[in-house]
């Protein structure tokens, strides 16, 4: 029970680790992190068992140790007054995330269990909109820039997405709950989360948005019609709630979006990216290494960030790197595909956001994007396992059905929910 709470805390802490900052330890999420691995450990010592694996840890164990391997042609050697060097810094955050998802999994043998982490994510969420909304309300901006606020030490576009993925797991839960105070307040985050959304100024974000929100008329017959109505009710108050308390400029930099992505550069991303991808016929297929964009591309052009989670991989550990660092993304979409309808949808959703939040960021080595494929493989596994009924609810109670049962072909394809 350790174990969990402090799983529990990790997953909270994710969408506002940066508010606090800890002298000597870092994030708040990095002391959560550190007491669930320690308590996981135990626990698994004390038990002697391991949960079994499934593919998806057995393709992050394999992008694991091609980083690991990387290392002996990395190409960085920069090092910073009173840091780490980048490489060994670089290698121990992958580490610690491998270990995150090894903590999230031990920590989600029942759907109930995955259910709470999902939760958990949707109050940090809360957080971190609750700390951009009180920003703006005292005036405090991001940067130089009048039309966008972020949680304290957030950037804005990093915070937008964060925010966007909690989006699904809201839904979800204000679908299956048991509990009319739970399922009215996962509903209250369309608004909540919506403002602060709006309020970071993040065209990104935005678009990620866009696609979270797909869920909602994606599932929406799969409920009955009271909580169609009740659904349409918050995203119309969520629009409303947007156009009161969201500043004009901001607005006004949120409607170039469609311009940026048709006529524009996407505020410089295409030049970086241009950029990146000349330096890939030099190592194509090993890369430059972890850290190797620093060298390959900043300290030669001085393009700090790749902008594109997927381009940073490519730079630093070549086409080989990539593949294995896809391969987790389709693990955890076959573990989708086979859920039922109204899970499966959510999942595909929640999966095509964090796709779309990784794009334009440099995400490869931030704990919320692995955060959420452990949390989707949790989601998946748990409840293929689970029996199948009429209410999506009845997947999280573990009830023996299993996919291509009897009872399954037999089940209507709608389902209901309270």
């Amino acid at each position: 029970m350790v174990a969990y709470l402090c799983t529990w805390l990790l997953v909270f802490a994710i969408p506002w680790e940066n508010v606090v900052f800890i002298p000597g330890i870092g994030t708040i999420s990095k002391l959560f992190g550190i007491g669930a691995f320690g308590a996981t450990l135990l626990r698994v010592l004390l038990q002697k068992k391991i949960r079994r694996l499934v593919p998806f840890h057995w393709a992050a164990f394999a992008y694991l140790c091609w980083v690991l391997l990387s290392v002996m042609w990395s190409v960085n050697e920069t090092c910073h007054e009173g840091k780490l060097c980048d490489v060994p810094q670089t290698i121990n955050t992958y580490v610690q995330l491998f270990l995150m998802l090894f903590v999230i999994w031990e920590a989600t043998p029942t759907p109930s269990r995955v259910t709470n982490l999902l939760q958990a994510y949707v109050l940090g969420a809360y957080v971190a909109a609750g700390s951009t909304i009180y920003n703006y309300s005292i005036g405090e901006q991001a940067g130089h820039s009048a039309a966008r606020f972020t949680a304290t030490g957030f950037d804005a576009n990093d915070l937008g997405m964060m925010l966007a993925l909690a989006l699904p797991m809201a839904w979800y839960l204000a679908s299956v709950s048991r509990y009319s105070f739970q399922r009215w307040l996962n509903r209250a985050y369309f608004v909540f989360g919506g403002v602060a959304i709006l309020l970071t100024g993040s065209r990104g974000a935005m678009l990620a948005t866009i696609v979270a929100l797909a869920v909602v008329p994606w599932t929406l017959t799969h409920l009955r019609r009271g909580v169609r109505i009740v659904a349409i009710v918050f995203i119309a108050g969520a629009g409303v709630a947007g156009l009161t308390f969201v500043p004009a400029a901001t607005f006004a930099r949120l409607s170039t979006t469609g311009t940026e992505i048709s006529e524009g550069d996407l505020n410089s991303r295409l030049e970086i990216w241009k950029t990146g991808f000349s330096v890939v016929p030099e190592r194509p297929l090993h890369g430059f290494g972890p850290a190797g964009w620093r060298t390959a591309v900043t300290a030669r052009f001085g393009v700090k960030g790749a902008h594109d989670t997927f381009l940073a991989i490519l730079v630093d550990e070549g086409l080989i790197g990539l593949l294995l660092y896809l391969s987790m993304f389709v693990m955890v979409l076959r573990g989708i595909l086979v859920l039922p309808t109204f899970q499966r949808r959510i999942g595909l959703i929640l999966l095509a956001t964090l796709i779309v939040a990784i794009t334009p960021l440099d995400w490869d080595t931030k704990k919320p994007a692995w955060v959420i494929l452990g949390l989707l493989v949790a989601y998946s596994e748990v409840l293929a396992h689970a029996q199948w009924g009429r209410d999506p609810r009845a997947a999280m109670r573990p009830q023996g059905n299993r996919p291509g049962s009897p009872q399954q072909a037999r089940m209507p394809r709608r389902v209901i929910a309270r």
